[in-house]
């Protein structure tokens, strides 16, 4: 018996101690899964073979903590958006909710001939040690890019 309760106390204490990390997971994975979401809009709204600032405003509206919507860079037919993401993960412990914020690029190529779908890439900015900051300072491209289907 004592042998059960030592097992249920030591599965308890390591459920709480890696709980954080398992929040922080689930939060990193919906901020992701809304990046996702954001680069189907932005096929949608490149569909016409235009993408104006006020269709990639609506893709990316500004909240809090997140500041959604950084940057509209124009190279050509390209279309470069930056923004910073919100993902929310569940409380820990006396919290609510967790939240983490990222920072992407969405390279955007309309679709200028009517024939092709307008093709979106997704790359997870970071900043060394601050990953909060890769929205206001020159992010790092990661390795980790989603091209869309």
């Amino acid at each position: 018996m004592l042998v059960l309760l030592l097992v249920c106390v030591i599965g308890l204490w390591i459920r709480v101690v890696t709980a954080d990390d398992r929040a922080e997971g689930e939060a990193r994975a919906d901020m992701r899964s809304g990046a996702e979401t954001r680069q189907e809009k932005l096929v949608g709204a490149a569909a016409d073979g235009v993408l104006d600032d006020s269709e990639i405003a609506r893709v990316f509206p500004q909240g809090k903590p997140a500041q959604g919507l950084v940057r509209i860079e124009r190279h050509g037919p390209d279309v470069i958006v930056t923004a910073e993401l919100l993902g929310v993960g569940p409380g820990v412990l006396l919290t609510s909710e967790t939240y983490m914020t990222g920072c992407f690029t969405f390279t955007v190529t309309p679709d200028g001939r009517g024939h092709r779908r307008s093709e979106v890439t997704i790359r997870e900015l970071a900043v060394e040690n601050e990953p909060q900051s890769a929205c206001t300072t020159a992010g790092v491209p990661s390795p980790s890019v989603f091209p869309s289907h």
